[in-house]
């Protein structure tokens, strides 16, 4: 197999990464992060041919478009935590028949008493 057709696999894989991250499909990214590996560790055996330097080229580019996607991806995560992480429990206050009020939802720490 030539280098051109190692490019040619690692290539399709990265571009199943690039939608996998797109589509937030973090099961399928970790079962095929394997799978790209070996294909990495294939091309990285092939030997290398003059007019090879344009398919790597443009493999890197792929795989620099892909370093920026999972950045991205890490700057989501990140920012969706600190919502999260700031969030209040759910909870609103209701009335009851009689116009008394009570916080519904979330539970508060309070003391009870017992005789």
């Amino acid at each position: 197999m030539s280098v051109a057709d190692h490019v040619k696999s690692v290539t399709k894989h990265l571009g199943r990464q690039a939608d996998d991250l797109r589509r937030g499909d973090l099961a399928h990214l970790i079962k095929m992060a394997p799978v790209l590996t070996r294909a990495m560790d294939t091309l990285s055996r092939a030997p290398v041919e003059s007019g090879d330097e344009e398919h790597l080229l443009n493999l890197r580019q792929t795989a620099e478009h892909n370093t920026q996607l999972i950045a991205a991806a890490l700057r989501g995560i990140k920012a969706a935590r600190a919502v999260l992480e700031q969030a209040s429990p759910a909870s609103f206050t209701g009335y009851d028949a009689l116009g008394r009020s009570s916080e519904i939802g979330a539970t508060r720490p309070r003391v009870e008493r017992r005789s």
